[in-house]
């Protein structure tokens, strides 16, 4: 069976957002890189949804969430998403560094 992905609205901002600080500090090729290993994860992720381990960040939103890194390279940045039957939901993508459970606190994941 063959699975997607769908990236939730607040994911696509956070990719955005961090696409755009590597591409500033490191330069261009490195924005797009991150670009596309993390897309490249999305499919992976997609095609075999239980890939990614449980999370650690206790939040209500995220009791059935899923954890997995952006990449080998990038693998200080992390997606958070939700496994369904017939797809996965990109929640957040994030740096691990973060005080994760107070960005959720008072963000969420929407």
């Amino acid at each position: 069976m063959r699975f997607g992905y769908v990236v939730r609205p607040r994911a696509d901002q956070d990719i955005d957002e961090i696409a755009d600080h590597i591409a500033e500090q490191s330069g261009l090729d490195i924005g797009l890189l991150f670009l596309s290993e993390v897309y490249e994860t999305f499919v992976l992720l997609g095609a075999r949804k239980e890939v990614g381990w449980h999370c650690k960040v206790r939040h209500p939103q995220l009791m059935t969430a899923r954890t997995f890194r952006v990449s080998e390279r990038f693998d200080k940045f992390l997606i958070f998403y939700q496994p369904y039957d017939d797809r996965i939901e990109i929640l957040r993508v994030l740096h691990g560094a973060q005080d994760l459970v107070a960005l959720f606190d008072r963000e969420g994941v929407d």
